[in-house]
């Protein structure tokens, strides 16, 4: 986790999207960068017919004022239009995963 944002409603933008090397990894960015960038509970649902992932880990950077997050979770064999959930600054946000 990292600090870096203010008030602002996150917007996170899927950049990123593998199921290699026994993991699934998620790239997002988000400029709706303050003071402080907190990202926690991160949860991946690899499809609409249900099951839930908790992030094994979670890497946060700020540049020019935009935060680039990579989530890692286990590798999963089947998944529909994926998501993620999780909270920026303690605030929910959610978006669908780039394929």
């Amino acid at each position: 986790m990292a600090v870096v944002g203010t008030k602002a409603i996150a917007k996170p933008h899927c950049q990123n999207f593998n199921n290699y090397d026994d993991r699934v990894t998620i790239t997002f960015t988000d400029d709706k960068v303050g003071k402080r960038y907190d990202v926690t509970d991160v949860v991946f649902i690899p499809s609409f017919f249900g099951g839930k992932l908790s992030a094994t880990s979670v890497k946060v950077t700020i540049k020019d004022g935009v935060a680039t997050v990579v989530l890692t979770f286990p590798h999963v064999i089947h998944f529909s239009n994926p998501k993620v959930t999780l909270k920026v600054n303690g605030k929910k946000a959610r978006f669908d995963v780039c394929q």
